[in-house]
């Protein structure tokens, strides 16, 4: 834990060491702030709307935040020092994931004043608006383990944020890409099936499950009754197995390249 703190510690006064971690934290106060300040002049205070409004930029911030991680790391030369410490590879890969994931936190801060703000004036804060808040954490939190991963292939920045720019876009037309799929499956089995064997009952349901194979894989699918304010564990467990699966990745590639160092 002492390791983990440490690499934490430096991950995070790193961003603000630059102007990354300002401008970030900037740029999310200006964009929640100017959501919430035109809600309130029109007598409308919808934290949960504000929060999906800023889930909506994740595919910018998410990147810019992860980028350097491990890329910049490996481009000035220090990512030697970095594995010739005591530290394990999977302490290494936690300080720097909890690094990250403490800058997004001290970003989603400026939600909780809004939350603060509302209720103080009066405003509805629900069971709708925490668990969008909720939604909007455990997104973060795999966005950013995604986002590590990808920096820890690259040691250029610039392709480890497009790359990751891409990822989360790929995620947000998601759905829209299940629901073609699914119904190019519906319309190819009824193509296929010359001898009307399948009913068109059958060929929908067919689509409709890839449609829906497709969308489990989607985070914001999962979480979708959330933002409803219903709550479950599986869609939690699901995002944290997200985390789990892209750390674990992060450190099976690096302890092959410690490995290879030595």
């Amino acid at each position: 834990m002492k390791q983990i703190r440490a690499i934490l510690k430096r991950e995070f006064t790193s961003y603000f060491k630059s102007p990354i971690g300002w401008i970030l934290v900037a740029i999310f106060f200006f964009v929640s702030s100017l959501f919430f300040s035109l809600n309130f002049i029109s007598s409308y205070s919808d934290i949960a709307s504000e929060l999906t409004f800023v889930q909506s930029l994740f595919f910018v911030l998410i990147p810019i935040i992860t980028m350097k991680s491990f890329a910049e790391e490996r481009k000035s030369g220090t990512e030697v020092l970095l594995f010739t410490s005591p530290a394990s590879t999977l302490e290494i890969v936690l300080g720097k994931y909890l690094g990250a994931f403490c800058l997004f936190l001290l970003m989603s801060s400026t939600i909780l004043l809004h939350v603060i703000f509302t209720a103080a004036f009066g405003g509805v804060i629900n069971a709708v608006t925490w668990g969008t808040y909720l939604a909007f954490i455990l997104s973060g939190a795999a966005y950013i383990a995604i986002g590590i991963y990808i920096s820890s292939l690259t040691e250029n920045q610039i392709i480890a944020a497009i790359v990751s720019v891409l990822i989360f876009i790929g995620f947000t037309l998601l759905s829209s890409i299940a629901s073609l799929i699914g119904s190019l499956v519906t319309n190819l089995l009824q193509y296929l099936d010359v001898l009307k064997l399948i009913s068109s009952t059958a060929d929908t349901a067919a689509g409709t499950a890839v449609t829906n194979a497709i969308n489990w894989i989607n985070p914001a699918t999962r979480l979708s009754d959330f933002n409803k304010g219903i709550f479950g564990v599986t869609p939690i467990i699901f995002l944290l197995s997200y985390i789990v699966l892209f750390l674990f990745l992060t450190v099976q590639y690096h302890d092959k390249r410690r490995w290879a160092q030595r």
